[in-house]
């Protein structure tokens, strides 16, 4: 076969190489290179060749340190719209057409020897490449022809998830710093065991279905078989201020760079999730530190997060870590551990929250934190409530709490329904949260309750040894605050079923004549005076026809 001379097809033909061996193992998080990329994109390109350099793969080291001599920066195939129509094909092949033609180098003029031989050394080089390209395809080429695309590794740049095949995630997914994923109304994600959709810091997710056509993320198991931590779930990651420093998220591998999240940026804008459900994901990855539902890591006030519903998650189903991000419109269903868990300075807005603990799984509706080790840290976590549903089977089985709230953690809870839960409505965990009450940054105006507590007792009374908030009395604080109606909530009974649960209180329920400001904004729905998350005796509530409840 003829020697390779030229810069540019010896640059393409080691960028193969290096492929090929990082497929072949997980190093420096080099596993899943994308080809065409590396051709196309030079910033991706250096990034790859700087991680390939600190490999610890004595044959990356090498190949890394001939790209790094090589590379210059240039696009080494044309974009897909310069290409004649009559040519476009699959990205990966047009890849491995433009190995070929690199590879091959012309015969020099006059040598009739190299002229004979040199369409023998393309002919050649063109089946090996096919052959090899072919190979790696099978699979992806398989799955998009029986209608799913499997999706590993990293995503960068604009990537589009369409409605007309299913998304399979295999492993953890990252869309990487400056890459932006759109998917489509009405697209299904399929998480498949020990999968994960990261949306990392400087990464951007538009997942914004419709009323008709939700974009669904589940489990990639037949229906009928799925369960709760079939997957990982959902992880949006930003730069909004949070109150621990070299924060990074649960369930990702330690050292990895792409967990980390938090900054300066209040408005940090982790994009748009919008008409989507969150079903049977949530896993331990190890030992405490767990993937959630739907994981917010320093998410800003840019982001939109509205019409979601995270469904029978294994660990909680939402966990915010700090950031300023608001909800609006949210459902979580079947929790097996917090329904809606905070910490780390959280000071987002939510309005229109339901929530339904399932009989014998789950703890608390609401846990909220400020810090684990320094419970004064700033900013504190002091999100702002207003309309919340918090309804709990009443299960004998299993003490849960509407709220517990420790750790120094602030927050404002207004306009609240809690019906049905076998432990206290609220249980403040220490003083430093206790604290909070008298200076401002704790307050609870207009909550609903029935059905709640052991004995008909919202509150527990805690002595001695039970004593863990410095002898704060939450009854007292409630019976002298007026934030307490003992009234019935006008929900009907259907409130607690997990298959088919209706939120709608009643038109004339006491709820409906609650008169509790509203702040002024944009964001809010100043028109909602009332308790509860729906409006009482509405015919159609805003949960109907893109939530579902799905048992397995």
């Amino acid at each position: 076969m003829a020697e390779i001379a030229s810069p540019r097809a010896r640059m393409v033909q080691n960028l193969w190489q290096l492929k090929q061996v990082c497929d072949q193992q997980d190093d420096q998080g080099l596993r899943y290179l994308h080809f065409n990329t590396l051709l196309k994109d030079p910033q991706y390109r250096a990034e790859i060749i700087e991680r390939a350099a600190r490999s610890q793969n004595p044959k990356i080291r090498e190949l890394a340190d001939i790209l790094a001599q090589l590379d210059s920066h240039d696009v080494l195939v044309r974009k897909q719209t310069d290409i004649p129509a009559s040519s476009q094909e699959n990205p990966d092949i047009a890849a491995t057409r433009a190995l070929n033609s690199a590879s091959a180098a012309p015969p020099a003029a006059g040598d009739s020897s190299s002229s004979k031989a040199w369409p023998l050394a393309l002919g050649a080089l063109l089946l090996a490449a096919v052959v090899v390209t072919a190979t790696a395809l099978r699979g992806p080429l398989e799955s998009m022809l029986s209608g799913q695309a499997v999706v590993s590794g990293s995503l960068f740049g604009e990537q589009r998830w369409s409605a007309d095949r299913d998304w399979v995630l295999d492993g953890i997914v990252y869309v990487e710093a400056g890459a932006r994923l759109v998917i489509e109304p009405g697209t299904r994600v399929l998480g498949g065991p020990g999968s994960a959709l990261v949306v990392t810091r400087d990464a951007t997710l538009h997942a914004r279905g419709s009323l008709d056509a939700p974009i669904v993320f589940t489990s990639a198991q037949p229906v009928g078989e799925r369960q709760a931590g079939d997957w990982g779930g959902l992880v949006l990651l930003g730069s909004a201020p949070v109150n621990v420093r070299d924060a990074r998220i649960e369930g990702v591998p330690e050292g990895d760079t792409r967990a980390a999240f938090g900054g300066v940026d209040a408005q940090s804008n982790c994009g748009v999730l919008e008409y989507a459900r969150i079903e049977f994901a949530g896993y331990e990855a190890y030992a405490n530190n767990e993937l959630n539902g739907l994981t917010l890591g320093g998410c800003g006030s840019n982001t939109i997060v509205r019409n979601v519903q995270v469904h029978r998650a294994l660990d909680d189903g939402i966990e915010v870590f700090g950031g300023t991000v608001d909800l609006k419109q949210v459902v979580i269903t079947g929790a097996a551990d917090d329904s809606l868990d905070w910490d780390m300075g959280w000071r987002g807005r939510v309005q229109f929250l339901v929530v339904q603990q399932h009989a014998g799984i789950g703890d608390n509706a609401f846990e909220g934190d400020n810090n684990k080790r320094h419970h004064d840290a700033e900013p504190l976590s002091e999100p702002v409530f207003h309309n919340v549903t918090l309804v709990s089977a009443r299960s004998t089985d299993k003490y849960q709490r509407a709220m517990t709230l420790r750790r120094g953690s602030g927050g404002h809870f207004n306009n609240v329904i809690v019906r049905g839960f076998s432990g206290e409505a609220v249980d403040i965990r220490d003083a430093s949260t206790a604290a909070h009450t008298a200076d401002g940054r704790l307050s609870f105006a207009g909550l609903f309750l029935s059905q709640t507590g052991a004995g008909g007792s919202a509150f527990a009374m805690e002595t001695g040894t039970d004593d863990d908030d410095g002898g704060f009395d939450e009854a007292a604080y409630f019976a002298g605050s007026r934030a307490i109606r003992g009234l019935d909530t006008g929900l009907p009974a259907a409130a607690a079923d997990p298959l088919a649960p209706e939120f709608t209180p009643a038109l004339n329920a006491p709820a409906h004549r609650l008169k509790v400001t509203l702040p002024e904004g944009e964001f809010w729905d100043e028109a909602a005076h009332y308790a509860g998350a729906v409006r009482p005796g509405v015919g159609r509530s805003w949960l109907a026809g893109w939530t579902a409840f799905p048992a397995n």
